[in-house]
């Protein structure tokens, strides 16, 4: 052991918080991610800083939310990347590996992360901090045509187009269905060979930050065709379909009903998240095509699962687990047919905000139970913490480390979620607490409050009801401190 903990950051793609069995879901067969809840800190209340890709997956490595690292919504670039937690670790003796999504760069046009990879497959070199990368681009079948996960199947003599894809159901927005490409070329099984392969190979007396993005299960929702270990329709709960129509915001109900493209709320390109125009509230009433998509998205979970499972033996055998503070968590989640909503985009919802987190480092943090609010930018300065590294910059994100040594609690109420389409389109800042949710639209008179004690599916937006003024007054002030905390500070060593 070189006398550094190693670092293994795994993020899954539009993963619900309610996807595992060690967070209630008793439906679910995910033993492998429930063990590392098990043997860690496991956080009940962990929420993305934004529920779209791209700028949730920058805060995530910059330790800022979206006002202050740029990257505001998919296509977007960050304002400086030089701040990205690989850089710091690099800085500091680590060397840096990445496989598997990233998407903190626009794959709509060529840059460092989109370029053509050779035919060998060969990882890219000195990519935003990283030594050496290797990329998917995309979900299911698209995922297969491009980057370094379409060169490692063209080796294998693997011709994705050769191997048919099953749709379950015409015109669907979900994409649910079976891929004859056999599970042993699945995406995740190139991760976890291409992990493993990296593994082996390293300098074993340099320690190593080793960042894996899982692509699922981000539709479409397809699964390979001799993946056996399905959920089953039948255990399944039934979605949330309340709708409270009276106090609901004028685009989440254009979201619902698909309409949300043709709205004044669209800026240059569709709205992030809803981009096929899908009348949800149609798609989730048919009994037959909401229990298919959402059994099979349940189901791509628990292939993931298998999939860790195989890093995990691998870690295990090596003696490598307890020496590499592994953590476990989602850009943001998806609304799979709760209040009859699909994927994701300009939502407050549990179930697109709050996502699965889990920390496993059995040197510094003992197994327990984490139910204060937390964001995904405090992972940034959280693993700096653990590493007694002294950060230059000031970060919105806070350190988890005291409070996981129980010395301490986090110094704020509660959690902020950004969000912005456009500059001039739509846009809001959310506040989140223990008990409450606050949203408010800028420039428009709608917003949302919620009272996640009493009403925990946030069924009843309380935003104008009168006796509830003086709570959204005393939110408003507490998001404002918050605001006010993140504004970067300038060295100031004199007064002339």
């Amino acid at each position: 052991m070189n006398g550094k903990p190693n670092i293994i950051f795994i993020t899954t793609d539009q993963q619900r918080y309610d996807s595992l069995a060690i967070n209630g879901a008793s439906f679910m067969n995910t033993p492998n991610l429930d063990k590392i809840g098990v043997e860690g800190a496991l956080f009940s209340r962990a929420y993305c800083t934004n529920p779209v890709c791209t700028p949730s997956r920058v805060s995530m490595m910059t330790g800022n939310h979206i006002s202050r690292h740029g990257a505001y919504n998919i296509g977007t670039y960050p304002v400086d990347q030089s701040e990205f937690l690989s850089y710091r670790l690099r800085e500091n003796g680590y060397y840096n590996c990445h496989i598997g999504k990233a998407h903190w760069n626009a794959w709509g046009e060529l840059n460092d992360e989109t370029r053509e990879v050779d035919k060998s497959g060969a990882p890219f070199k000195d990519f935003m901090g990283f030594h050496q990368a290797e990329f998917s681009i995309g979900h299911g079948y698209q995922a297969s045509q491009k980057s370094h996960y379409a060169a490692w199947l063209r080796n294998k003599g693997i011709s994705p187009e050769k191997y048919a894809y099953h749709s379950l159901f015409e015109n669907d927005a979900m994409e649910t269905g079976d891929w004859e490409l056999p599970k042993e070329f699945h995406s995740g099984a190139w991760i976890v060979e291409r992990a493993i392969s990296f593994l082996e190979n390293r300098n074993k007396k340099q320690p190593f930050y080793l960042n894996i993005g899982f692509p699922d299960p981000h539709h479409p929702h397809t699964l390979p065709f001799d993946f056996e270990n399905k959920v089953s329709e039948s255990e399944l709960p039934q979605p949330n379909l309340t709708i409270d129509r009276e106090n609901e915001c004028e685009p989440t109900q254009k979201i619902r009903n698909g309409v949300i493209n043709q709205s004044r709320f669209i800026g240059q390109f569709k709205v992030a998240g809803n981009g096929d125009d899908e009348d949800w509230e149609i798609y989730f009433q048919d009994e037959k095509k909401s229990s298919k998509t959402r059994a099979y998205y349940y189901s791509m979970v628990q292939l993931l699962d298998e999939q860790i499972g195989e890093l995990l033996n691998y870690l295990e055998r090596k003696n490598l687990l307890d020496e590499t503070i592994l953590i476990f968590t989602s850009d943001h989640g998806e609304m799979l047919g709760d209040h009859l909503i699909g994927q994701k985009g300009p939502l407050v919802y549990e179930e697109v905000l709050r996502v699965p987190l889990m920390i496993r480092y059995p040197k510094q943090i003992r197994p327990q139970v984490v139910d204060s609010c937390v964001s995904l930018v405090d992972l940034f300065p959280t693993i700096m913490d653990c590493l007694n590294i002294q950060d230059h910059n000031k970060r919105d994100g806070v350190s988890l480390n005291s409070m996981l040594q129980g010395s301490q609690k986090i110094p704020r109420n509660g959690v902020r979620v950004e969000y912005k389409e456009e500059p001039d389109r739509i846009r809001f800042k959310c506040w989140i607490t223990k008990e409450w949710k606050l949203a408010l639209y800028l420039g428009e008179s709608f917003g949302e409050l919620y009272n996640l004690t009493n009403d925990r599916e946030e069924n009843h937006n309380l935003f104008n009801d009168p006796e509830y003024q003086d709570k959204k007054n005393e939110l408003i002030h507490e998001m404002l401190i918050d605001m006010e905390r993140s504004d970067p500070i300038s060295r100031r060593p004199s007064r002339v």
